[in-house]
């Protein structure tokens, strides 16, 4: 008898030991559910009802890229293959907005407003319980990231953003004209038209095209780059919303003054003539700002002059 109550003693124990590693793990897993959405890796998460995709690499202080495609429909492949550099003393996150890449796909043009992926974003940072953090942005998400900064300039360490402009200006057709392939580039468009491809097909050889007269050198980046482009899931509305609503309607000079955040400026001698006198006027405006001006550059600082580029922007960081 004294066996057996021994041995109902030792089950009693077992079970009330798994029964507290239970409870120990549950809590713990809970209070460090915040730390999770900052591990290294690929993650999903839900901001505004709209599953966002995006990725953690790196290490120290925490720096969001944001992607242009937020205007070009494209995803953020190409910022993670040439920026890897930051992530040697930055924490980057990679992060996909609403309708683009692996996130979440909208049915309305409308959900892809200016305002809404600034509200996205501020969203996506209370979520991951970020208090403060650097942010890159680069064409259009120069644009979005300024706008950022004017409402929610409070979370900001840093403000990066290159070859873009705080209101549309200037005349896209004559610069195109004057470039190195510009006829290639002309009557690849007239292919891309006979082609009869799948809205999100043309919308990628077309981009693929335009991006031809966006380097320098294109010819010098040319393999790379496409097999980037090649690769790149593309989104027709965010596109379409920002061509047609967006731009025409962007412009704030009148405002981008208030920005206090400390923010370099970056543009490339050869880059568009709106980036070029557009980021003039962003360091005019604003009171804690550097401009920086890339020589031998057009659009692509990172991947056309990442040597100055990145010294540029680490020191800058740091």
């Amino acid at each position: 008898m004294k066996t057996i109550s021994n041995q109902f003693v030792l089950i009693r124990v077992f079970c009330i030991l798994t029964l507290i590693g239970i409870c120990s793990t549950a809590f713990y897993s809970c209070s460090e559910s915040d730390k999770s959405y900052l591990t290294k890796g690929e993650h999903k998460i839900e901001i505004d009802g709209v599953s966002l995709w995006y990725l953690v690499r790196g290490k120290g202080p925490i720096l969001i890229v944001y992607p242009s495609s937020a205007g070009w429909g494209g995803d953020c492949s190409v910022y993670v293959e040439y920026l890897s550099p930051w992530e040697e003393n930055r924490t980057v996150i990679y992060m996909e907005p609403r309708g683009l890449g692996k996130s979440e796909r909208l049915d309305s043009m409308s959900d892809y407003t200016m305002d809404k992926y600034v509200e996205e974003l501020e969203h996506f940072r209370e979520k991951l319980n970020i208090d403060k953090f650097d942010l890159y942005g680069h064409c259009h998400a120069g644009m979005i990231s300024m706008k950022y900064a004017l409402k929610y300039g409070q979370h900001l360490n840093n403000l990066i953003v290159m070859s873009t402009w705080p209101k549309r200006s200037g005349n896209w057709n004559e610069w195109v004209a004057k470039r190195d392939g510009y006829k290639d580039v002309m009557r690849r468009y007239s292919e891309i038209e006979k082609e009869n491809l799948k809205e999100q097909e043309k919308l990628k050889e077309t981009w693929k095209n335009t991006f031809r007269v966006s380097f320098y050198d294109y010819n010098k980046h040319k393999d790379d780059f496409e097999k980037i482009m090649d690769e790149t899931i593309f989104s027709v509305l965010p596109e379409q919303q920002f061509k047609t609503v967006n731009h025409p309607k962007y412009n704030i000079v009148d405002s981008i003054s208030k920005i206090d955040t400390k923010t370099l400026i970056i543009y490339g001698d050869d880059d568009f003539p709106m980036a070029i006198q557009g980021s003039k006027v962003i360091d005019d405006k604003l009171s804690n700002s550097k401009l920086v001006k890339i020589k031998n550059c057009s659009h692509w600082a990172f991947i056309e002059q990442p040597n100055e580029f990145f010294t540029e922007t680490i020191t800058f960081l740091n």
